[in-house]
């Protein structure tokens, strides 16, 4: 949010008063800032989903018209979120995969393979599939990806990459935007539901 007046920091104020412990105001400047906090892995699939369509419209400039795709229950085609994007001429989409921290839950290769088949039948053509995932990263799994998407750009289809919480984390930092967003929209409900 911009603000250049003290009725706009009060409005803010007024807004986000119950995050006075993760937000700075200041009176002087032209915008607000989100103090320095671990973000912590949004615990449940909606909110992640919401996460990556927020960073990703950052990353692939296309803030207005990255969408989530469908509902739930409908066939997604191995899509979770999409856009057009200019620098790809196409579109491009996420696989969102949420995965339990406690258990240490890792993305496994076969479903790496059932969401780029299910891919297949997006329409129109993808020219890139991101697997985002709240897991830690994996060598192995990047591996996998990397073996999987050189095979797919030989047969003349879709870029496949991953990222993991850690680039994903690392990416945030870089645009700060989906950071201060996440931590309003994604973190703060989060936690006032009573889930730490």
């Amino acid at each position: 949010l911009l603000a250049s007046s003290a009725a706009s920091d009060v409005y803010k104020r007024q807004l986000y008063g119950g995050l006075n412990k993760r937000v700075k105001y200041s009176l002087t400047e032209d915008v607000y800032m989100i103090a320095q906090t671990q973000l912590k892995k949004p615990s449940n699939w909606q909110d992640f989903e919401k996460l990556c369509k927020l960073l990703w419209g950052e990353i692939w400039i296309c803030e207005d018209t990255i969408k989530r795709h469908g509902r739930q229950g409908q066939n997604q085609y191995g899509v979770d979120v999409f856009s057009y994007v200019e620098k790809y001429s196409g579109y491009c989409g996420i696989q969102c995969k949420g995965k339990d921290d406690y258990t240490n839950a890792q993305l496994t290769e076969a479903e790496i393979d059932n969401e780029i088949t299910k891919a297949l039948d997006f329409e129109p053509n993808l020219k890139l599939l991101v697997f985002a995932t709240t897991a830690n990263k994996d060598a192995k799994i990047e591996g996998y990806i990397r073996k999987k998407d050189i095979e797919n750009r030989a047969k003349g289809l879709f870029a496949i990459d991953i990222a993991s919480w850690e680039d994903i984390v690392d990416q945030l930092e870089r645009y700060r935007t989906t950071y201060n967003l996440s931590l309003i929209h994604i973190s703060e409900p989060t936690r006032r539901r009573g889930i730490s």
